[in-house]
């Protein structure tokens, strides 16, 4: 019965799968979501009553999250909704009943592969739309949650660890063991995902393990009933996943351990993967988007990768050294069952903790590329360092929460080990960060690959080796050993295969930087080229925007950075990138560029990043045999107290075949002004590609320039709201009377070039 209900189950979550990633939404799971997209827009005033359904702290701000809300506009009334608003006060308690006004602000799309995209993010956990500058009009609820009990015992207990704690170790604490997020350190966060540790800082099977499973377990050594001991572990289980806040993750082990529960008070078998499976339905019952949530995604394969993949291989090791032991004889040559000695119990733990963690890194391989697009490469040793010390730290953190609630001198010293455990973790993963290779940058694979993974992993995990029956057994343990040697090395063959990176075609994209410049292009040799990178307008554009697209296409460093000019909006991007540490092997610069401060400040990050500086003077080449980049402009000697005008411009040819023919011919030209492109119109011809000069601005674009160009495609890089009117009208003007066909990034998002045309991100 129980695996006819996973089917049952599977089938069901299938058929979900389908819509929500189909072509056709034939179960109707977009509908609220375009409801709403197609009755309210960005500035809309609308009154909205809802249910409060959670509540965090975030940036010093209370963000609440309403649903079930009725939402009251201008163009009519949309029902059972819900939203988000942000307060500076954290009074409203939970499960009330709100009366509010505001604007609305809808959530934006990704502009750029890599980039986040808000919308399908808050989409995916139910929710449509921000409510700015809010207006509570009234807020009720009844007495049973009107002290809001949970989230201020959550508050308590940060404060106990704030006083305890030293630096940004009481926000660690707290989300680990309550999942209070307000004070995570963000650097610290960052550096968890890159070492691949970022899971200790969620609520997840962990905590239900040393909490919740713990308690049933004593419980019943204590004499209680099979019901009472498991009527008292599902409350706290429940009143625990609602105080650390009802994450995804959270939902799904607490429910799992109900089911647990249930299974063993009634005398059943429990079954993980038909419990597993009834989890995903129920999620996906009350919001059917869950399934594309990073969360639900990362959960419910972590517990798959167990069961599939990291199980049976650990088993095989333990069945080896179970017969290791019933082989282990006297001096009399009779079977000795005594404990074996200690050395050879660590290893076995060290061993059997490695095939562990290595089959968890081969079933999650795939997600983890999907979702980050680089993996790293030591986080099988990290988490044999640190996982060990979890359930102390969150038993340790737990008690000395809330002793702490009462008696905060006691708490002070029950959390002792807690800042020795957490200065420990903090360590070790700052140390591997800086270990050579500690990430690989793998960048987004097909689906199909990723399908070819998962079957061949599936097939040599389950594989059974042939084994004579009347085998001698210590030839029949060498044959168990060599089976798993076996399938570890094709597993690890597989893994480093779907690591290595796909050959490159040649492209260009002009990403959406808003009101900047930043190009990525990338030849089939596999030498990758970027032009520019800043921004005036999104603030982090490097870490946000530009370092994710890298990561998304697998590019793992850059080998040669052309930087135009000095101007921000061309620069603050690389400038963040090298304070990163991302790898840029040559930066290149014109011999003609003017020192100041942000040169200065350019040079000397490159030289801590090990970057090589190139200048290039008129008439210089740089490139390979497929694609060139000659420096065109400025003229060698040439000066102006206007940097604009000494920007380097580029013509770029590209040449499939090498074999001397341009195929495809672009211009690059920063920001310089008519005059300058007057007299580049004389050295140069047709191109196909022209990337617009100074963002569009009514003083470029140059009638003569343009006319010489006829450019096949022309694309304006600019923010739709900026304070400088670019584009300008005349400037669009004299595009469209010689260009070809004209892009912009505020319409198209990130605009790609290749040898099959051109395709805009945003459609």
């Amino acid at each position: 019965m129980g695996r006819r209900l996973a089917s049952i189950s599977l089938l069901f979550i299938l058929i979900i799968a389908l819509s929500v990633y189909g072509p056709w939404d034939f179960l109707g799971a977009y509908t609220k979501l375009d409801l709403v997209y197609d009755n309210l827009s960005d500035g809309v005033h609308v009154n909205a009553t809802g249910w409060i359904a959670g509540k965090e702290i975030k940036n010093d701000k209370t963000v609440y999250y309403v649903k079930d809300a009725t939402i009251s506009c201008e163009n009519g009334t949309l029902n059972q909704n819900s939203f988000i608003f942000k307060s500076d006060s954290y009074k409203i308690p939970n499960k009330s009943k709100v009366n509010i006004e505001g604007t609305v602000s809808l959530f934006t799309s990704a502009r750029n592969e890599g980039g986040f995209d808000m919308k399908s993010y808050y989409s995916s956990l139910g929710y449509y739309f921000e409510l700015k500058e809010p207006s509570v009009i009234s807020a009720s609820c009844n007495s049973l949650f009107s002290k809001d009990s949970l989230f201020t015992l959550s508050e308590r207990i940060m404060e106990v660890y704030r006083l305890c704690l030293p630096g940004e170790e009481a926000g660690f604490l707290a989300s680990v063991t309550i999942g209070n997020k307000s004070e995570l350190d963000p650097d610290l966060k960052s550096l968890f995902q890159l070492v691949g540790v970022a899971h200790v800082l969620a609520v997840s099977g962990l905590h239900v393990s040393v909490v919740c499973m713990s308690l049933y377990r004593i419980f019943r050594k204590r004499g209680l009933s099979f019901l009472i001991a498991g009527g008292m572990s599902a409350a706290v289980a429940v009143m625990y996943g609602a105080l650390t806040g009802g994450s995804i993750s959270a939902v799904r082990a607490i429910g799992m351990f109900l089911i647990y529960l249930l299974a063993d008070i009634t005398g059943e078998s429990y079954d993980s993967i038909t419990a597993l499976a009834v989890m995903a339905v129920m999620l996906l019952l009350e919001n059917p988007l869950y399934i594309k949530n990073g969360s639900f995604i990362f959960s419910f394969s972590a517990i798959l990768g167990i069961i599939f993949v990291a199980q049976p291989i650990s088993k095989k090791y333990l069945e080896i050294c179970n017969k290791k032991k019933r082989l282990r004889k006297s001096d009399n040559g009779v079977f000795v069952d005594e404990k074996l000695p200690l050395r050879i119990r660590i290893k076995e733990w060290i061993t059997a903790s490695l095939i562990f963690s290595f089959g968890i890194t081969v079933a999650m391989l795939p997600i983890v590329i999907y979702m980050y697009y680089e993996t790293p490469l030591y986080s099988i040793l990290l988490n044999l360092l640190i996982l060990p010390f979890m359930p102390i730290l969150l038993g340790f953190g737990l008690t000395g929460g809330i002793v702490g609630l009462y008696m905060l001198p006691l708490a002070k010293i029950i959390l002792g080990p807690c800042h020795i455990l957490i200065y420990f973790i903090e360590a070790c993963a700052f140390y591997f960060s800086k270990l050579p290779f500690s990430t690989i940058i793998a960048g987004r694979k097909h689906f199909v690959f990723t399908v070819v993974y998962y079957i061949i992993a599936f097939c040599i995990v389950q594989h059974r080796f042939r084994r004579e029956i009347d085998m001698n057994p210590r030839k029949e343990l060498a044959g168990l050993v060599k089976a798993l040697v076996v399938q570890i090395i094709l597993l690890f063959m597989m893994v480093a295969l779907f690591l290595t990176p796909s050959k490159p075609k040649f492209e260009i994209d002009i990403l959406d930087v808003g009101q900047g410049d930043g190009i990525y292009i990338s030849s089939e040799d596999g030498i990758r080229y970027f032009i520019d990178g800043g921004s005036t307008s999104s603030d982090l554009i490097g870490k946000y925007t530009m370092l994710p697209f890298l990561k998304y296409k697998g590019a793992s460093h850059i080998d040669y950075w052309f930087l135009s000019h000095m101007d921000l909006d061309h620069v603050s991007g690389v400038l963040e990138l090298l304070e990163s540490g991302y790898r840029i092997d040559n930066i290149v610069l014109s011999s003609e560029m003017p020192q100041g401060e942000t040169l200065s400040e350019l040079l000397s990050l490159a030289n801590s990043n090990g970057t090589n500086i190139i200048y290039m003077s008129q008439g210089d080449v740089c490139g390979t045999k497929h694609l060139t980049f000659e420096c065109v402009f400025p003229t060698a000697g040439l000066t102006s107290d206007d940097i604009n005008a000494l920007s380097l411009s580029l013509l770029m040819k590209y040449d499939r075949d090498a074999d001397g023919t341009c195929d495809y011919s672009g211009f690059f030209g920063g920001d310089i002004g008519a005059d300058q492109e007057q007299i580049i119109a004389e050295s140069v011809n047709h191109v196909n590609l022209l990337k617009v000069s100074h963002h569009g601005s009514r003083f470029s674009s140059d009638d003569t320039f343009l006319t010489k160009l006829s450019p096949d495609i022309a694309v304006v890089s600019c923010a739709k709201v900026n304070r400088y009117g670019h584009p300008s009208p005349e400037a669009i003007e004299r595009l469209e009377n010689a260009a070809g066909r004209i892009y912009y990034t505020m319409d198209s998002g990130r605009v790609r070039i290749n040898e099959q045309g051109v395709d805009e991100f945003v459609r």
